[in-house]
């Protein structure tokens, strides 16, 4: 069986996720977590407060070790992907699963990813939306007849063949959720993110992140990987530089699905880590395939 592996981005997390792999991966999850980082994931897991995992700094190292954990567990009973693909952050569990950088290094370079991006959206007043449409051309033509006008509306993700994520302002944002016809639009839906990532508003998080993935020594992954930013496959000479304009272009998770499509022709789909939302993207643009989710231990026996 060919199988696609498929991590999410923030958005997914909930509260006290992943408490079953704390004892299944102390040393991951407890110790070098903490040793890394300097905070205890356990205690937040354990606190499961709503508000606290809404915060990029937090949210980010979290989704990721448990996407990670849960991916070492697809391997370990479906055996290597033929690919792997992750949404925004999820690439680097992607990255780090198939061999690019380690564990403990994926986490080093996510805390100042997500730092950096926190301190780049505080009083920007801006935020994202999802954009739900029948006629996807359409909803593209209608943005851009929006910044022609000088309304700035960015996007950040292209998700699958009737979903879009925009960003703008606040007040924009607030606009088209009540004149979704705007975008030609069944509806715009606001996200309850920190601002408009993806975005050039966090384009000066770029210099910290550039330095951190400096200190990183690369190797060749075992598991194909395709990007974010243009949807080819990852390699370690551009990399570093890709992931870097990842945090300020959109994300072509649309494009990275059809382009697999094309060229693996997969037999499954899987989900994993948090949620399921990935899932959701690639029945909305390939509805005919066999689509799994992991986001329990449970899960991996069904």
């Amino acid at each position: 069986m060919s199988w696609i592996g498929m991590f999410p981005g923030q958005g997914s997390q909930e509260p006290g996720m992943g408490k079953e792999l704390l004892e299944k991966y102390p040393e991951l999850l407890i110790d070098i977590f903490d040793e890394s980082l300097g905070w205890s994931l356990m205690d937040v897991i354990n606190e499961g407060d709503a508000n606290l995992i809404k915060k990029t700094n937090i949210a980010q190292p979290y989704i990721f070790a448990i996407s990670y954990c849960y991916g070492l567990e697809a391997i370990k009973k479906f055996g290597n992907a033929d690919a792997l693909i992750g949404h925004s952050l999820g690439e680097y569990t992607a990255l780090a699963i198939s061999g690019f950088f380690d564990y403990v290094d994926a986490l080093k370079i996510i805390s100042v990813r997500g730092e950096a991006m926190q301190e780049s959206v505080e009083n920007s007043d801006t935020g994202m939306a999802a954009v739900l449409t029948t006629d996807l051309d359409a909803t593209l033509k209608e943005i851009e007849v929006l910044n022609s006008q000088d309304i700035e509306v960015w996007i950040s993700n292209y998700n699958d063949a009737s979903q879009i994520v925009i960003s703008s302002s606040n007040e924009n944002l607030e606009y088209l959720k009540s004149n979704s016809k705007a975008l030609s639009a069944r509806r715009v839906i606001p996200l309850e993110v920190a601002g408009a990532f993806h975005t050039k508003i966090v384009s000066p998080a770029k210099p910290k992140l550039a330095e951190a993935l400096e200190q990183v020594e690369l190797k060749e992954g075992t598991i194909p990987v395709y990007m974010n930013v243009d949807a080819d496959l990852a390699n370690i000479d551009t990399l570093k530089i890709r992931l870097v304009n990842q945090i300020d272009n959109s994300v072509l998770f649309y494009d990275q699905i059809l382009k697999i499509e094309s060229e693996i022709k997969p037999d499954e789909w899987t989900h994993i880590g948090p949620g399921n939302v990935t899932a959701g993207m690639v029945k909305k643009s390939i509805s005919s395939k066999e689509i799994r989710v992991i986001n329990s231990l449970e899960s991996l026996s069904k």
